[in-house]
């Protein structure tokens, strides 16, 4: 198979596991698989861990500090099918810390009162996605997955999400590729949630390329074959059970979202390891606490926060 060709398929793919924000993508240029016609293993696997620290900021109202962190790890694996398939099994695993202080303005039932009560949130996602590339030049694509967000004595049950989605990119020339995708996602007790994702990639040289990242953008600049660096921003948002120890919001559950806008470099000296890293501002954050029955508790925006992410990824 020609690699151009295999690039809207890998596209499809990287779209699928940014999504609605599920997670913090990695700053990947072309996440395009490794996969030969004469290879003898059938999978490709990419495994990688992820710290995220956010330093402290303000909620609007200045009713406290907030502050959170995150570690994760994930694997992923990519198969080709047939000349014109491929498919994605994308695992990932997250540890966040919320560190919250209430002001002497705070007052009971707001977020940051709540919000100091939060224990540790764990977070799974499991997502497959199947991408075919027609003979025409365009690449349809299928997915769909679970996510699970939950403080530590939370129930597993009632903390278990659904993700679909589907699109088709067409490949217009050599440099530029547009398309249109559609994601629908639960959100425990609030509403679900569904976005148009259109999809861009378009090469403006050998240096400079744009791409549409699931509901974000990056502009990237091509330093050499081994370096990467650029511009990022887009959705991200992160749903989680409370357990029943919360006074105000028992078994009830959180929604914090927001928009990272980031400077971020990416170094690949080899086919095995890549690092990369991001520092930027989180914009328009916002958290959210509804309670078991999906009602609205409180709602807070937050001031922009400077956050920073490094992501190492092995594969093999």
């Amino acid at each position: 198979m020609n690699p151009l060709a295999v690039t809207p398929l890998s596209l499809a793919l990287c779209l699928v596991s940014s999504a609605l924000g599920a997670n913090e993508p990695p700053n990947q240029v072309d996440p395009q698989p490794d996969l030969q016609p004469e290879s003898s293993h059938p999978f490709v696997f990419e495994a990688h861990t992820q710290a995220l620290f956010v330093a402290d900021s303000d909620f609007d109202d200045e009713i406290g500090e907030f502050q959170y962190n995150k570690i994760a790890a994930g694997i992923k694996a990519t198969r080709r099918i047939g000349n014109s398939g491929m498919l994605s099994i994308d695992f990932d695993a997250g540890l966040l810390n919320y560190e919250i202080t209430p002001s002497a303005s705070s007052v009971a039932g707001d977020a940051a009162n709540i919000g100091a009560q939060f224990d540790d949130v764990t977070m799974l996602s499991l997502i497959a996605t199947y991408a075919h590339r027609t003979d025409q030049g365009g690449t349809w694509f299928i997915g769909g997955g679970v996510y699970v967000g939950l403080e530590n004595d939370a129930d597993f049950g009632d903390s278990i999400d659904g993700m679909i989605t589907g699109g088709y990119i067409y490949k217009i020339n050599n440099n530029l590729e547009l398309g249109m995708g559609i994601a629908m996602r639960t959100r425990l007790d609030d509403s679900v949630l569904v976005v148009p994702v259109p999809q861009i990639k378009y090469t403006i040289n050998e240096y400079w390329s744009i791409t549409g990242q699931g509901v974000g953008a990056k502009i990237n600049y091509k330093a050499s074959d081994s370096l990467n660096y650029g511009i990022s921003g887009g959705y991200e948002s992160t749903t989680f059970r409370l357990d029943g120890s919360h006074t105000l919001a028992p078994d009830g559950m959180v929604t914090h979202q927001r928009f990272p806008l980031a400077f971020y470099a990416q170094y690949q000296s080899n086919d095995t390891i890549e690092i990369s890293g991001r520092i930027g501002g989180l914009l328009a954050s916002e958290l959210e606490i509804l309670d078991t029955n999906g009602n609205d508790l409180t709602r807070q925006d937050i001031d922009t926060g400077i956050f920073g992410a490094l992501t190492v990824s092995f594969r093999f």
